[in-house]
């Protein structure tokens, strides 16, 4: 079989397994998101603030006495977040399996990332160097006017560098036959799920890679599997949960015995992770409804994380104002630092209204403008026309 016709057959699967139904894509045919799958970002983007709190907090939880409030800081706070990642990853890289890829869409879709990480970078400089110097250093300073490249939020560094190559890796994956895409996505279940369970075996540190692994299991699933069942999609959950139940029983026992360590289980890209993570991503898929405000909300939530998890930020919000030393020991604790994650979370959507109102007056007016501009510059490269680059984005 010609390489060809051996992807166009590949292409014949996808739409069989999973490209027709209407619930999986965002959007239907006059561009309406669908609000369950918003729903779910808006709700991922908070368990990762959660996160935030606990790891990046002043005081470490593992000082606290172990308790219920110390299990629910860092198995639902502290895990939540990471479940949180692979859930907004997921949305991601569910919606690109459905339409081609290409060099010139992926950059642009960059291009438009780093414009909104560079004002939030330097808005968020100049904010400290007026209001709070102490935590802003020379180093933080220089990094701050080239944000993507230098790595300020790990997620959008990594996620560029993953849109970059996705034209290579969505081709490259759609030549494999089924039998060796299957085989692919097993292969790397064994190497980073299974062995996820054992510590000190081999995982990934790495964002970037994080993504690559998890774009393997889902191309795999949407293009080649049957769509899993309601119920079967309720036991991988439950399996997930029932994993970090497990480790979470065993760090008790060891904190009881005088070692004290977080729930390993629930680390980066460990497989009960994953299975829960992309669990939440399917059940959400399965519905379809259109709320406004959800969607609206929905374009901001990735501002929360822009704004919290800048560097000093972090130094203002989790060791200065909301120290976990300071808030365990008050009535209804918990109660009170979801309150807080949540006031925090409302107040930075608020405030990427207002840049998406200065964007929509400014820059956005001519959307990517300068992007086609560009491009159409560099064109002139005939070899990447192979990859179908000249394609409108």
């Amino acid at each position: 079989m010609s390489e060809k016709n051996q992807a166009t057959e590949n292409d014949n699967r996808v739409n069989v397994k999973h490209g027709a139904p209407a619930h999986s894509r965002i959007a239907n045919r006059e561009g309406q998101r669908n609000s369950s799958i918003e729903l779910l970002r808006i709700i991922a983007m908070f368990m990762i603030l959660m996160h935030h709190f606990v790891v990046h907090n002043g005081y470490d939880e593992l000082n606290l006495p172990l308790g219920p409030e110390r299990i629910f800081f860092q198995l639902v706070m502290a895990g939540g977040g990471k479940v949180g990642v692979v859930i907004f990853f997921s949305i991601s890289a569910w919606f690109f399996l459905d339409r081609e890829q290409t060099i010139k869409s992926n950059l642009k879709r960059v291009w438009i990332m780093e414009r909104e990480l560079l004002f939030w970078s330097l808005a968020l400089m100049m904010f400290y160097l007026v209001f709070d110097r102490a935590d802003l250093g020379p180093k933080l300073m220089v990094r701050s006017l080239v944000p993507l490249s230098t790595g300020i939020w790990w997620y959008a560094t990594a996620y560029a560098i993953f849109l970059m190559l996705l034209p290579f890796l969505s081709k490259g994956l759609k030549v494999l036959s089924r039998e060796y895409h299957l085989a692919l996505a097993a292969t790397v279940l064994v190497i980073w799920g299974l062995t996820s369970f054992i510590p000190g075996m081999i995982g990934i540190n790495d964002g970037f890679f994080g993504f690559i692994y998890l774009f393997i299991l889902i191309s795999a699933y949407k293009w080649y599997m049957e769509p899993f069942t309601t119920r079967q999609v309720w036991l991988m959950i439950g399996t997930g949960l029932g994993f970090f139940l497990l480790y979470t029983c065993a760090s008790i026992t060891l904190s009881l015995l005088g070692y004290d360590m977080g729930i390993y289980i629930t680390g980066d890209w460990k497989l009960p992770v994953i299975m829960v993570g992309f669990g939440m991503f399917l059940l959400f898929d399965r519905v379809t409804f259109h709320n406004r405000t959800i969607n609206r909300i929905a374009q901001s939530a990735f501002a929360v994380y822009l704004i919290t998890d800048y560097a000093a930020s972090r130094k203002l919000f989790w060791v200065k104002l909301f120290n976990l030393q300071d808030l365990y020991q008050q009535p209804f604790a918990i109660l009170q630092i979801l309150g807080i994650l949540l006031t925090i979370y409302a107040i930075c959507i608020l405030i990427d209204f207002a840049r998406q109102a200065l964007f929509a007056f400014t820059i956005d007016r001519r959307h990517g403008h300068w992007f086609d501009l560009l491009w159409k510059r560099s064109i002139s490269f005939k070899g990447l026309s192979l990859f179908g680059v000249g394609e409108a984005g």
